[in-house]
């Protein structure tokens, strides 16, 4: 099934396992005055991204505590089948102009249909509301696709939230970034697993057919990055890049921000700075990552000083592998990490 929105004007929608029907939907609301983001903060760092809460600085966790707690980044499970549907690709940017073309659709990983009466989508980046039509049901391990009529989604700072009929968050995307202009979409593979790959589009199909993720959803990230000494340890999602070595982690409701351990990244007036930052955003923008505080650099500033995790790769060793920072010598002499193999590569 197919449903295709459009602001204030009623929608058509569908449903897809190898079938498909078609119904009438409600409309997207887009109040775009309420936007959190302004013209200050794009200019300030053009690889922001926004969420669908408050303003990034009055969510700020401090840095005055030693330690981070250790948390994982989970949402409240809801006891039926309506707790498992999620948000399994994305088309944020399609090849031409992006009025006509962009799409998102669902996955039920169940063995039973499910109804999506009144539900919605709601995006972060305008503010907007889709809404569901009440009579859309997707089938048993199928998909559940949903067109838009005009641009709704942003193609450099999207996430997008699930609410089930009571308006209970069911799902989330990480912030999603796509400025291909191609048909190359953000979705889960396998369909229902934790990591989002940016490829070829499966519009209206399953992601990868011959294998799904389990319906029962993890509470932990699938990294396997694991965090040494006795600082704190956290695991979270990365939600803005502000230069290669300095990024915003929300974990649970709070959003921290890191400083990368031994690593100086060039700054915004350096050579350097926009492939220092395209590097660590492209690494870790939108994805699970692993805090692991310096035992002996615990704060600097606002900031959390620590090596940090992107889906398991070290974000802090591929900047200096990838000659995109260089060693911070003068860490050297008290950081937790100068004794690991990548400091001392680099003359720790």
């Amino acid at each position: 099934m197919v449903l295709l929105i459009a602001l204030a004007i009623p929608l058509v929608g569908s449903s897809s396992a190898q079938s498909s029907n078609s119904s009438m939907a409600s409309n997207v609301t887009d109040p775009i005055g309420n936007n959190n983001v302004t013209a200050d903060d794009l200019a300030d760092n053009n690889t922001k991204t926004t969420t669908a809460t408050n303003d990034l600085d009055d969510e700020i966790g401090t840095a005055g505590d030693d330690n981070l707690q250790v948390v994982n980044d989970t949402e409240t499970s809801i006891n039926d089948d309506v707790a498992n549907i999620m948000i399994n690709e994305v088309e944020l940017n399609p090849p031409g102009s992006d009025l006509d073309g962009e799409w998102i659709e669902l996955y039920n990983p169940v063995d039973a249909d499910t109804n999506l009466t009144n539900f919605e989508i709601r995006t972060s980046f305008k503010s907007a509301t889709i809404q569901l039509p009440p009579e859309a049901v997707i089938e048993a391990n199928g998909t559940y696709l949903i067109e838009l009529d005009g641009q709704i989604l942003s193609n450099t700072a999207e996430s997008l939230v699930l609410a089930n009929s009571s308006g209970e968050i069911i799902d989330r995307t990480p912030s999603l970034v796509d400025r291909s202009d191609d048909e190359r979409t953000w979705q889960r593979v396998p369909d229902g697993g934790d990591e989002w790959q940016f490829t070829a589009g499966t519009r209206g199909q399953l992601n990868d057919p011959g294998e799904q993720a389990d319906a029962t959803r993890s509470a932990t990230s699938s990294s396997t990055a694991q965090c040494q000494g006795t600082a704190g340890c956290a695991e979270g999602m990365a939600i803005r890049i502000v230069d290669g070595d300095t990024l915003y982690v929300r974990v649970n409701s709070t959003i921290h921000k890191v400083d990368l351990a031994l690593v100086s990244a060039p700054s915004r007036m350096d050579d350097g700075f926009i492939e220092s930052t395209s590097f660590t955003r492209s690494l870790c923008l939108g994805s699970h990552v692993l805090i692991d505080q310096d035992d002996k650099l615990l704060t600097s500033d606002s900031s959390i000083i620590a090596v940090v995790y992107c889906e398991s790769a070290n974000l802090n060793s591929e900047l200096l592998n990838n000659n995109y920072a260089a060693l911070d010598a003068g860490q050297c002499q008290t950081s937790e990490f100068a004794s690991q193999r990548w400091a001392r590569e680099y003359g720790c």
